[in-house]
């Protein structure tokens, strides 16, 4: 049988290396120009126990998506493993673990559980990992050789690629893995005829790996971060140990505070003080920052928070994902507390958006919350972002000379942007309080001055549609379905979208990186040019929808998608041939 995509999937426990199986997998693939995403599901539990599995998803054409069903499963745990055999493709395959003498070990089996129409591949892992280096730490290593030979992988490129990360560990562990993985690779191949080839275009160029996070940071790197301030919490660590790494090098800091309430106050002070600065959170840490936000709206001071989403309200399910986060993001304020939200597709928006973020932020004087979620910020995948370096770009309006005579930090334009200065500056006099306030910034109550105030914060956003980027409508023109989607669920609706279409039903899709502001007149000629509207999302109440109900008077067909799991593109194409059915 011959392969154009393939899906893996390793299963274990804590210490039998899942996560590292899944880059050493998507690193060689990648080596040799296929595309690669990969998605890593592990434990809440730091204590060290829990099941763990990582998935890798190759192919000779681009992806979008996890997809659905896997084609092979790697049991390292055979407890654990049973479980996910239900996600094997009916023709799939299994690698368990057997004992030296090709008996299956004792407990609960993992190879009793496959069913007879699947392929079942029982290697001695333990076994062969002790051959190589004496301990049982390589299996997974071993794992990866059989799988390159079942599948008529290059070998070559993985023994390069093993050979490279472990090289820093020195010649001896280099040597063992090598050993590890090729004994793997040898028992297949003397015990099960090959019956399986992914075909590989030699030619193509390797492909680049990155994580949305990690785009995230490079992208506030090159826009010109140089303060960044956060408390650790899953998933959204990796941005605050990159910066970590990152800005000290470039003459900038990251502080490490005692809770999420200290990080947006650091954030809003070295803002106030000229700086770019970032804080990276999740759900519980952004609900912490709301009143420090909310006095960010007040005092007109840019702030840029990332919020890296994940599942439940309170600590709820720290390694899983949910797309939880849109209504405290845009409502999250005592009274009227208008601020940017921007929600990233993938890796390459995560680069491009940041950036548009800290533009907008300084620009327009106002918070800008940027959602990404769990699976978009810490899923591996290949893409090519176009950087955009520019450390020392500034979007401030300044005053002139004639403005600072009599400095006045709030005047009223017609922009609602009033021209500022930062402490040090010449002119630089006036009084920064989260209470109502006159043009310097002195408190005021009075309900004349309020109203004026509050018309000046909100009228920043309708002069900001100019800086942000129009919607993006994706799919067959004429058709009389339309999806509006926004954030990591863009993948599985694009190959969604392609399964309905190869069973002759078109849709078009509508997504934007801006969920407020918005360009509304493209969405109205768009909403206005279908007869049903499909709204999927990783949340309970249909967050996303109920602000396109709200907003454009729409009544879509709602998807609320159940969290912990990335989003089955089979389950939208089930949905828009359903409603297609509706309409004839």
């Amino acid at each position: 049988m011959k392969y154009s995509e393939l899906s893996v999937r390793f299963c274990g426990i804590a210490g039998d290396g899942i996560v590292s199986s899944g880059k050493i997998l998507a690193g060689a693939v990648a080596g040799i120009g296929l595309h690669v995403m990969v998605n890593d599901i592990y434990s809440a539990e730091i204590r060290g126990l829990g099941k763990s599995t990582t998935t890798v998803r190759f192919s000779r054409q681009p992806l979008y998506s996890m997809g659905d069903g896997i084609d092979l499963l790697v049991g390292m745990a055979a407890k654990e493993s049973i479980a996910e055999i239900q996600a094997v493709k009916s023709s799939g395959s299994v690698i368990y673990e057997i004992s030296e003498s090709g008996e299956i070990l004792e407990g609960e089996s993992l190879a009793a559980h496959i069913p007879p129409a699947m392929n079942g591949f029982g290697v001695p892992l333990k076994n062969l990992a002790n051959q190589a280096s004496g301990t049982s730490q390589g299996r997974n290593i071993v794992a990866m050789g059989a799988l390159c030979y079942l599948f008529d992988l290059p070998a070559k490129v993985f023994i390069t690629y093993i050979r490279k990360i472990f090289s820093r560990k020195g010649e001896t562990v280099v040597s063992q893995n090598v050993q590890a993985f090729e004994l793997g690779y040898d028992y297949c191949k003397e015990h099960y005829p090959l019956n399986a080839q992914f075909e590989i275009d030699e030619e193509k160029a390797p492909k680049n790996l990155i994580s949305g996070n990690e785009a995230l940071a490079k992208g506030a790197f090159d826009c010109g971060l140089n303060f960044y301030a956060g408390y650790p919490i899953t998933p959204a660590t990796k941005i605050m140990e990159m910066c970590a790494r990152e800005l000290p090098r470039r003459g900038g800091w990251t502080i490490q505070v005692e809770d999420e309430i200290a990080a947006i106050s650091a954030v809003v002070g070295a803002w106030f003080a000229g700086k770019r600065a970032m804080t990276a959170t999740s759900g519980p840490g952004l609900s912490l920052m709301s009143e420090m936000i909310n006095f960010a709206v007040m005092a007109e001071i840019p702030t840029v928070i990332v919020d890296v989403q994940r599942g439940g309200p309170s600590t709820g399910l720290p390694t899983k994902v949910e797309q939880g986060d849109l209504n405290i993001a845009l409502f999250g304020g005592a009274s009227d507390s208008p601020r940017v939200v921007m929600a990233p597709s993938n890796s390459e928006e995560c680069y491009s958006g940041i950036q548009l973020a800290f533009d907008l932020a300084e620009k327009y004087q106002t918070p800008v919350i940027f959602l990404s979620d769990l699976f978009l910020g810490q899923r591996i995948e290949s893409a090519d972002i176009n950087q955009n370096v520019d450390q020392t770009r500034c979007s401030r309006k300044k005053p002139n000379a004639e403005e600072l005579i009599n400095y006045q930090r709030y005047r009223l334009t017609e922009d609602g942007v009033s021209p500022l200065l930062v402490p040090g500056e010449t002119g630089a006099f006036y009084t920064v309080t989260g209470l109502e306030h006159n043009l310097k910034g002195n408190p005021n109550y009075e309900s004349e001055v309020h109203q004026q105030m509050t018309e000046k914060r909100f009228r920043k956003f309708q002069a900001m549609t100019a800086d942000i980027p129009v919607a993006d409508i994706i799919g067959d023109e004429d058709a009389e379905i339309g999806i509006a989607s926004w954030g990591s669920t863009l993948g599985a609706i694009l190959e969604g979208m392609e399964i309905a279409r190869k069973q002759g039903v078109k849709s078009k899709l509508i997504k934007s990186i801006m969920i407020f502001p918005q360009h509304e007149d493209s969405f109205r000629l768009f909403f206005a040019s279908c007869k049903r509207i499909i709204v999927p999302e990783m949340n309970y109440q249909g967050q996303y929808a109920a602000l396109l109900k709200s907003r454009y008077g729409i009544k879509p067909i709602e998807i609320h998608i159940r969290s912990v799991n990335p989003v089955s593109p089979a389950q939208i194409a089930q949905k828009i041939v359903e409603v297609q059915h509706e309409l004839i």
